[in-house]
This record gives structure tokens, sequence and C-alpha cells, in this order.
């Protein structure tokens, strides 16, 4: 049947809800009222969350088989989309039994032939998506850290670099989609590097449309030019372009004189949650809903606790407040790339165990994660500091070398972050690279050390070899500054090694006696194990700053120790 025919024998009520990305939470079993809300056709999409939905890979796809019988038993028998933010590095909903990317800044970080990488690490994530039945993948994030001088809360940017991160934009988008998961570029019209979290808080961004054309679109348009199939829209207003001042999302003159105008976007647009406070408080969900359709969004998502969305946007029609040709429309549209991109069949556990976490994927992931790595300095040459070399240190004796792990928490530090699930742990990766001969002793601490946390942490550095000090986002948190101070005076330069975790802004308070610094862009196992790998001297570091920081230009690193 064409799509033509099938908007015609669905009501007001089922077209309007292919609009609707839902959400609910349960990890063995679909609660009774999303079910009917499925079975209803009242929402077409739906939307799985770290905490709400997932356990691991396996049973996430006896989750979406779940979720596929029940819409294709509703009565226009379409299938749902599903979707995931399976980013990688900060963001990864799934973390067990697939293979996790080191994240978009590492990806930016590698000096040569990143977009290769970053083609593997999307094309990895579309077939184990795929696996398990995911056929949207809300990634990459093409947001441009580009506000030079300002701190870098967090690694999801492709760097600073409008024409590079266009590039990796690219080439992720098409290693998802030759996988045949669609790919989301976010969130346009472009999320600033500033202190306010849209989840929260309205951002008015200032700039110009020429200014947006010369960077900060320059990685839209690439994922355009790519043929990425979804937009992500960004709950923030641009007066320059909207002089009404209205959110990007609910703009009719941003979407479509601009989105689909100037750039071309043929794809589907979906919104942020619009249950987001800025979007809610202002225009309440109904009000929020009718003005995407109208502005011309195809999906919506309305995270769970919202049931009758289809019906708020069928009404807004039935009263002429909405027009049906843009509902067709947006319909259309969606049922375009259902046919292009969703099965009706889920793949059998026995297959998605064949495809998840094989031996090629592992090391196409941490080949990436290895290169990404950035050595900034070694001024006394500790590094590499190999197994061999902390061997020596207790030579002739019976007791193993000792080598300090000291870090902070996994810590959630925003909304798009889900670290704190991560439960690897450094001492477990160091002794899968070097073995257990020597004694690995890992103290983990808060993101703000207490007083007696500092005390334990710096008697870990008294009685160690050696020490890896990690910091987390410490130019936010002077604590972990002082740790590192109090670890200094048992260590010297000759055996600390500062290894930054999250922020690279972190190396404008590293004080400059630690002369082994470097750097991972995250915390996610193929960059815990990725750091091993060149302390160790088993991969040389091959990394570049991505942004520029303090008075270190975008690629700083150094190509070998």
């Amino acid at each position: 049947m064409s799509i033509e025919n099938t908007i015609k024998n669905m009501s007001l009520d089922e077209r309007a809800g292919q609009l609707v990305m839902s959400s609910f939470t349960g990890r063995t079993s679909i609660p009774e009222e999303t079910v009917e809300l499925i079975k209803a056709g009242a929402a077409g999409s739906i939307l799985y969350f770290s905490g709400c939905n997932v356990v691991d890979a396996l049973q996430l796809r006896g989750l979406t088989e779940k979720v596929q019988k029940a819409s294709l038993e509703s009565k226009a028998g379409l299938p749902q989309f599903i979707a995931i933010d399976q980013e990688g590095g900060q963001l990864a909903p799934i973390t067990k039994g697939v293979c996790i990317g080191p994240g978009n800044m590492a990806l930016a970080a590698i000096r040569e032939n990143g977009a290769d990488y970053a083609y593997k690490v999307g094309n990895i994530t579309g077939k184990e998506l795929k696996a398990i039945g995911i056929d949207v993948c809300f990634a990459p994030v093409v947001d441009l850290c580009f506000e030079e001088g300002l701190p870098v809360k967090d690694n999801r940017y492709f760097g600073s670099d409008p024409v590079k991160a266009g590039v990796l934009a690219a080439a992720f988008t098409k290693g998802l989609q030759d996988a045949g998961v669609m790919a989301c570029a976010k969130h346009f019209p472009g999320q600033r590097n500033v202190d306010i979290d849209s989840h929260f808080e309205l951002d008015t961004v200032p700039y110009t449309y020429e200014q947006l054309m010369n960077c900060q679109w320059i990685p839209f348009k690439a994922s355009i030019d790519a043929g990425v199939s979804m937009m992500m829209t960004l709950h923030a207003s641009f007066p320059e372009l909207d002089k009404t001042g209205t959110p990007a999302t609910l703009s009719p003159t941003i979407l479509n004189e601009y989105l689909r105008g100037k750039l071309g976007f043929n794809g589907l647009i979906v919104t942020d949650d619009i249950q987001m406070k800025p979007i809610k408080d202002k225009y309440g969900i109904d009000g929020a809903l009718i003005k995407a359709v109208d502005a011309g969004v195809n999906q919506i998502i309305v995270s769970g606790g919202v049931w009758d969305a289809n019906k708020i946007i069928a009404d807004a029609v039935r009263r002429g407040e909405l027009s049906e040709d843009k509902l067709n429309l947006a319909c259309a549209r969606v049922l375009e790339f259902k046919e292009k991109y969703v099965s009706k069949t889920v793949p059998t556990e026995e297959t998605a165990k064949s495809l998840l976490v094989t031996e090629e994927n592992k090391k196409a992931i941490q080949d990436a994660a290895d290169a990404s790595i950035t050595v900034i300095k070694n001024q006394g040459g500790l590094l590499p500091l190999t197994k061999e070399k902390i061997l020596e240190t207790t030579k002739g004796t019976k007791i193993k070398p000792r080598v300090a792990l000291l870090r902070p928490t996994y810590a959630r530090l925003m909304m798009s972050d889900n670290t704190n699930f991560y439960l690897h742990t450094f001492k477990e990766v160091f002794e899968e690279v070097y073995g257990t001969e020597i004694d690995f002793c890992e103290y983990t601490f808060g993101l703000d050390p207490s007083d007696v946390e500092i005390l334990a942490a710096s008697d870990w550095a008294f009685m160690a070899d050696y020490t890896i000090l990690c910091t987390y986002n410490s130019y936010q948190h002077p604590q972990q500054q002082k740790l590192l101070d109090a670890c200094y005076a048992f260590t010297g330069k000759d055996k600390m090694v500062a290894a930054i975790l999250r922020s690279p802004h972190d190396l404008t308070v590293i004080p400059e006696n630690v002369e082994s610094v470097m750097l991972s862009y995250g915390v996610a196992k193929c960059s815990v194990k990725a750091l091993a790998n060149v302390i160790a001297g088993n991969a040389k570091p091959q990394g570049a700053l991505p942004v520029g920081i303090g008075n270190l230009p975008r690629g700083t690193g150094k190509a070998d120790f």
C-alpha cells in the first residue's frame, strides 16, 4: 500500500500519533497504559532512557520485541521508531553488552585519519543498535565548542574547528546510516558552550545568519550533505533569525526558511523533549505540541506521562487552529523514513549475540580510543611508564611494586550524561594492560574531596612507587587541586602522571611543576584502557587538543613521547 493510501485510511488521531515520540518506565515489560497508547496509534515512536529502560543490550532487544508487537497490533499495523541517545563517551545509555565509543571530543582529538575512525565508530554503533531492533540513534552532536577561552564542561563536542567537526559529523552519520540506523544531528541551530542547560533555561543566542553560516552551521550542513535522516531542534531563541524570539523548536521561520530553505534539509525534524522547563513553562504541553507541528516539526518528543498528545494535535486540526495539510505532510515524512529504516521484525537473541561486541569491533573501538589520547607534557621523560620500568623499583625482592590509581568518581555532571552508570574500575583495566605482577591500588574520592579523602589519597601517594593522579573537571572543583598538591608533596615530578579524564579545561589548573600531563576526554572503558595503553607504552600518543585551552592553541599535543 502507498503512503498516500495509508494516510487516507488513518484517522486524524492516528495520523497525529505518528508525530508523537513517547517514553515509559519498564525494563522487562511495558506498562499497560503504554501498551494501550501504542495499540491505539497514539504514539508512533518510543525513546529509551538509561534509568527507565536499560539493563543491557539483550534485555533491551527483548523489550523492543514487545514494543513492536504491540505496535503491529494497532489498526494501522505500523511499526515504531525505537530511538536512543547512544552517542558514546559521556552519553551511552546502553553500558553493557555493546561496544561504546570514546565520544566526540576524543574522536576530534585524533591527529590523523579522524574521519575513518569516526565512520567506524558510527558504523559499529549502528550495527549493534540494529542487532537489538533500535533504528534511530540521536547522534551525532554537531554543536561547536567554538567559544575559545570559555571552560569546556563536557566532551560531547567535535571540538572548535567547524570544518573538522563537519568532516567528523559526516563520517559518523554515514557510519550509522550504512548500518541501517537513522542518524540525528543535534541541536539545530547550534547550542553554545555556555553555562545554560536547555533542560532548565532558555538561551538567547545573538548570532546573525552570516555568523551561523560561516561557523556553527558548517557541521550541520556537512551532516545534511552526508544524508543525515534527522535533525533535532534546540530550545533556544535566535532573535537575529526570528525577531519574535520564539524558540527554534517552535519557530516556522527558523525551521522552514533556514533549515529547510537555506540549508536544504529534507529529512525529519525532531524536537528535543518538549517537557523541558523553558518550553513547558511558557507554552504548556498543549501549546508546544500545536506550535511544533505548525512550525513544521515531524517528530515531537513527549516524555512519559502525557497520554493525549496526539489528541491535542488532532483537536487543533478539528478546531481549524492547525492545518490538516501540515499534519498529513509531517505524517507522510515519518512513514517515508519508517519504510526505509524500520523492520517489522526484531532480530532474534541468537542473531543479536552473534553481532554484539565482536573481537573485530572491540579492536576498532579501542584503536580509535588509543589514537585520541593526548600527551601535553612529558618534560622529565617519565612516560612511557613501562611494565619493566615499574618492576625495576622492587627488583631483587619478593615485593610487588605498587602503583596508586587515584581518581574522582565517574560523576554525572549534567542531564545529558550517564557516566555514573559505568562500572569498570581503573584497577581492572590497568591489570588487563599490565598484568598482575604490579600491585595496582585504586582509591576513589568525590568530586570535592574532603580533608579526610585528601589525607587518604596522599597516604597512597606516599606508599606507592608511582602515582596516576586523575582529575575530573577540577577547574570547577578546587578541592581536587588541593588533593593533587598533597599527593605531589610525596611523589614529586618523577613519580606522578596527571591524567585529565573529562574537561580539557583542567589544563588551566594543573600546577606547572607536574611534568607528565595527558588527557583521555572521557571515562568509557575504551578511554580508560587507552590511557593505560599509552602510559604503558603499548600505544604511542597520537592526540592533539581539539580546542584551544588557556595559552595552548588547538592542535597542541605530542606526536610521540
